[in-house]
């Protein structure tokens, strides 16, 4: 497969640093005012966050500066945590939209309840012994006596006015009920929209996690070739160059604080090697032969012999280290990672103290990887004549170049 053009490193630490920029705009203007540009800053912070993972997906952390995977999986970080914080914020407006749900609805009901009452209280004011003739009651026109035909009047006034009185607020009591209805039918829609925002927000959130763990882990299996590849150096008496080795132990230790938080799912893929060519069956001691002076596995042993002698027959003079003994890798893990057999051979490299590899992960482990060296010394940088044969003709032997280690030679190019 064609590995995608690096990444440059400086282009990810701008995405990030704009995405943690644009986070802190996103509450600095408080206030109702302010919507506009607060939804502005967010859809501008969601376009970054989307940029930042487009390109995460395009990353190939096995040949990737380790600055360069770094910087991912820290904007892969950030990413995840605005889309946590989107998730919770819409729980938040879900509960309060179901709360003014319920209100509104309880209003409903209530009102309904009062008019059927104020319509029954009209029912039983309807005194038929009072009716009106006129603007005159009839029974005015029936007494002699003044006092009781005054008493009567205020008497019937006030049922008449009682009347008017339901009746205004019986209709006072309509109108409150057909807002009620409204605030409840724009309750139950809030709530329906709310509820479908937070469904999307939850499934963005869902991809975001595993692309996260996805990355997490082949940094995690890119981690574990680095270190194999330094342990099977040390054992030929070789040492990386001291910049390279604090970079390592950087990443290392970023790694295992990111592990530490989020747990890795599976790599993408069809369980990716990361650089070291992914875990297999250790070569037998049986299965181990000399080629050129570069003990190796049987079956590639006449093609590693064959190119050692074609490069001296062009003047170039190689050697190196071949097949490294898992057994004493084994011993390092229980020193570093504990004994029981998750420790020793599935716990996480970054996970160890210090990170330390797992055994049998190392192509060098089954004998079908060579750190070549050139006129004694190790092959560091991609340049000279060792380099530029091995580039060149290896492939014709079946051996491949892993990009971030120079040295490093296998039958799959990990």
């Amino acid at each position: 497969m064609t590995s995608p053009l690096p990444l440059p490193v400086r282009t990810i630490q701008v995405i990030f640093a704009l995405m943690l920029a644009l986070a802190a705009l996103a509450v600095s203007f408080p206030g109702d005012a302010q919507t506009d540009k607060i939804d502005s800053i967010r859809e501008e912070r969601r376009q970054v966050e989307s940029q930042a993972k487009e390109k995460a997906k395009e990353i190939n952390v096995a040949d990737a500066e380790l600055e360069q995977v770094s910087a991912t999986l820290a904007a892969l970080t950030s990413s995840v945590n605005a889309q946590e914080a989107r998730v919770i914020d819409a729980q938040r407006q879900l509960a309060e939209a179901e709360t003014r749900l319920v209100d509104s609805e309880a209003a409903v009901l209530q009102g309904e309840a009062d008019i059927e009452l104020l319509k029954q209280q009209l029912a039983d004011r309807a005194i038929s012994s009072f009716v009106t003739q006129g603007s005159k009651p009839v029974l005015l026109a029936q007494t002699d006596d003044p006092n009781l035909a005054v008493r009567m009047q205020h008497l019937v006034d006030g049922i008449t006015r009682a009347d008017v009185d339901v009746a205004d607020a019986l209709r006072a009591a309509e109108e409150d009920l057909a807002l009620d209805r409204q605030n409840a039918e724009e309750s139950r829609l809030d709530a329906i929209a709310i509820g479908d925002q937070m469904a999307a927000d939850l499934g963005v959130l869902e991809e975001d996690r595993t692309l996260q763990a996805e990355i997490t882990a082949e940094a995690e299996d890119r981690l574990n070739s680095i270190l194999a590849e330094r342990a099977a150096l040390e054992a030929q008496g070789f040492q990386l160059d001291k910049d390279l080795t604090n970079a390592q132990d950087q990443y290392a230790a970023e790694l295992a604080r990111r592990q530490a938080a989020k747990p890795a799912a599976a790599p993408r893929g069809s369980g990716g090697s990361g650089g070291s060519g992914g875990s297999g069956p250790v070569a037998s001691s049986g299965e181990i032969v000399n080629a050129g002076g570069i003990s190796v596995h049987e079956s590639i042993a006449s093609n590693v012999t064959r190119l050692l002698s074609d490069a001296a027959a062009a003047g170039v003079s190689f050697g190196g280290g071949g097949y490294r003994d898992p057994a004493g890798q084994i011993r390092v893990r229980r020193s570093n990672c504990g004994t029981s057999d998750y420790a020793v051979y599935e716990m996480p490299s970054s996970q160890c103290r210090p990170p330390t590899a797992k055994p049998g992960s190392s192509m060098h482990e089954r004998g079908l990887a060579i750190d070549f060296t050139f006129n004694g010394r190790i092959i560091s940088s991609r340049s000279g004549d060792g380099w530029n044969w091995l580039a060149a003709n290896a492939a014709s032997y079946g051996l491949y170049n892993l990009p971030s280690e120079p040295w490093h030679w296998s039958t799959n190019g990990g």
